[in-house]
Formats: structure tokens, C-alpha cells, sequence
């Protein structure tokens, strides 16, 4: 049965058959994924500049606490989950440390040095929770005291000031953060998951020509490391932004790191040294499954990001249906350790990868 194609003047592709608008949305997210940092610094930049004309337009006193205060939240975390977390942190610290610092003014202004000493205390107290899980909040509490506060007595209107400045930037930033070209993290995390598939696949490829040519050179797979290094920063900041998949985010670190693992030592072992590296090079059909899971990593980084990922099985690998030829003897005991091992590592390697896709798949379900 054929189906009518949808005219593009009712809102769909004629390319794709899909929606204009969600063939937009993927295009743009795309587009802001690898263009990250410059979408970064037009979103700093407007907020910014409007911050400042702000402050000129009105000549709010102490306007420049506005300015520190985009500037520390929109600074280190780029993205949305880290941004509202911060935000939410700075302004529940403001609050808390603004209306601390201002029952220090309920000490009359002669007794000043109970003032300084009230302050110091609240301080000493405050730094304490530094230590604990909302510690950029506490942080925030404690300069804010000292902002407030730590002018002495006399300096009431200028805490108001400075309260009022450090609330509605902060508030301005967040939502800069949610509407102007939004960094997620979540789709950070999967544009590092595409790069660690490709590079998987790449130096598998690599192993697998060595080995044929029987050169057994080994290679170093930090690159892997250094993706799960990032992987591991964001996750706490996908996971703000997309609650519903953390589970997804752990199980596919968790599997990348084994993934990592595994091919290090695959491909980083001096095979060449190994006494069962004649059986290696002789298994039939050795190679080719190899060349097969290469080429199938391949596949799934060219997948990931569309989000129409194909889940595998294990058993539809052929590196898992591989059987030995080899029967081992009493004399080849040393040999076959090295042999095993290495059929071992492979089909771990696939069996890893089997479960990478179902995880990833898991991605486009929420």
C-alpha cells in the first residue's frame, strides 16, 4: 500500500517525511553540538551587554555585583543543568547569607567591635558547611555575609544594594541559560558517546591490520580515557537536565569503560612475544570476525546521532559463534594461556559492544 507523501506546505519534508519542524530541531541540535563554544560566547555576550546597559541605563549603586555575578554563574558550567544548579545555589546562598548579614545590623553602632566579632563567628560557622554537598551554596552564604556586613555598621544601604544586584542577575542568567542557544549536557554526552564509537572502531581497524600482517605492533588507547574523563565531568549535569535517562548515562559509562579497558589491553599486548601467536594467526575466520565487530562500531557512531540506533544480540556476532580448531596438549599449556586469552579479550570486546547498543538505544526512549 502506498502512502501519499505529505506536501511540504503542510509541514513536512519531502526529503525526510518528517515534520519541518523536528527536521529543524535535529539540524539545529546538531549544529549546536559541534559549535558549542561559539553559541557559548553569543549567549555570555548578549547577557553581558544587557547587564551593563542596565546598570548605565539606571545607575543602580553597586551595579557591578550584577556583572560579577553573570560572570560566576555563566563562567565555569557552561551548560543548563550545571547552570540552573549554580544559579539555584547562588541565589539560595544570597538569600541565606544576605539575611544573615543583615541581622548584624540589629547590633546597635556603637557596640562595633560585637559587630566584627558576630561576623567572624558567622563566617567560621558558614566555611563549615563548604565541606558538605551544597558547598557552592555555602560558599555563596559567606561572601555574601562579608559583602554585606563586613563594611561595618554604618554600611546598610549598600548590603540592600548589593543583595538586589547579585538576585536579579542571577535570575537573567538563568534564563539566558534556558532560552538562548541552551548548552545540554546530556547532548554533550552524546556527542563524546559518537566520538568514543569511532574511535573505537578506528584503532580496532588498526589492531586488526597489524595482526594480519603479523606485525603485532602495539597501540595506546588513552584517547579512550581521556572521552571518559569528559563523560564522567558532565554526567552530573545530563543527569539535571534529563532525570529520566541518569540510569542510561551509568549504564553506557559504565559499559565504555569496560569497552576502554578491554581494548586497551588488546591492543597495547606484545603479541608478537606471546608463544601462542602462531595459533592466533591460524584460527579460521579469526580475522574477518574481527574486521566484522571493526566495522559494526563503525556502523553504531554513524548511528548515535540520529538516535536510530540497532540493537545487537551478542550471538549475531560472528566473533561469538568462533569455535578453536585447537586441541590443546600437556606442552602447550603455556601456549594456549596467551591463545585463549586473546579469543577471550575479542569476544568480550563484542559482548561489551552488543550491550553498548542496547544501552544506547534506550537514549531515544524518553
Amino acid at each position: 500500500m502506498l502512502v501519499p507523501k505529505q506536501p511540504e506546505d503542510a509541514g513536512f519534508s519531502q526529503i525526510t517525511g518528517r515534520p519541518l519542524g523536528s527536521v529543524f530541531m535535529q539540524q539545529y541540535t546538531q549544529f549546536a553540538q559541534h559549535h558549542a563554544r561559539l553559541l557559548y560566547m553569543v549567549r555570555v555576550s548578549l547577557v553581558l551587554g544587557f547587564i551593563l546597559v542596565v546598570i548605565r541605563l539606571t545607575a543602580i549603586p553597586y551595579g557591578y555585583w550584577a556583572l560579577i555575578t553573570a560572570v560566576t554563574i555563566l563562567g565555569a558550567i557552561p551548560f543548563v543543568g550545571g547552570v540552573i544548579s549554580k544559579a539555584n545555589q547562588r541565589i539560595s546562598g544570597t538569600i541565606a547569607g544576605g539575611l544573615i548579614g543583615l541581622s548584624l545590623f540589629l547590633i546597635p553602632p556603637q557596640y562595633h567591635w560585637t559587630h566584627h566579632i558576630a561576623l567572624f563567628g558567622l563566617m567560621i560557622f558558614a566555611m563549615y558547611f563548604t565541606q558538605e554537598k551544597y558547598a557552592y551554596a555555602a560558599l555563596m552564604s559567606v561572601i555574601t555575609i562579608v559583602i554585606v556586613a563586613g563594611g561595618g555598621p554604618t554600611d546598610f544601604e549598600a548590603a540592600g544594594w548589593r543583595i538586589i544586584n547579585v538576585f536579579w542577575a542571577a535570575v537573567v542568567s538563568i534564563l539566558a541559560s534556558l532560552f538562548i542557544f541552551p548548552a545540554r549536557a546530556k547532548d554533550q554526552f552524546v556527542v563524546l558517546l559518537e566520538k568514543f564509537v569511532s574511535q573505537c572502531s578506528e584503532i580496532y581497524h588498526h589492531h586488526n591490520a597489524e595482526m594480519a600482517k603479523h606485525t603485532f605492533s602495539p597501540i595506546h588507547a588513552e584517547k579512550l580515557s581521556e572521552i571518559i574523563d569528559k563523560q564522567t565531568t558532565l554526567l552530573p549535569h545530563a543527569a539535571r537536565e534529563a532525570r529520566a535517562l541518569k540510569p542510561v548515562f551509568v549504564a553506557i559509562l559504565a559499559i565504555q569503560k569496560r569497552i576502554s579497558a578491554d581494548m586497551e589491553t588488546l591492543v597495547s599486548t606484545y603479541w608478537e612475544q606471546q608463544q601462542g601467536k602462531e595459533k592466533i594467526s591460524d584460527l579460521e575466520g579469526l580475522t574477518a570476525a574481527k574486521e566484522e565487530l571493526a566495522d559494526c562500531f563503525e556502523k553504531l557512531a554513524l548511528e548515535i546521532p540520529s538516535r536510530k540506533i540497532e540493537s545487537i544480540e551478542p550471538e549475531n556476532l560472528a566473533l561469538m559463534s568462533l569455535i578453536p580448531n585447537h586441541k590443546s596438549t600437556e606442552s602447550e599449556d603455556f601456549s594456549d594461556i596467551s591463545y585463549f586469552g586473546y579469543l577471550w579479550l575479542n569476544r568480550e570486546l563484542a559482548r561489551q559492544f552488543a550491550q553498548l547498543t542496547a544501552a544506547s538505544k534506550r537514549l531515544n526512549t524518553y
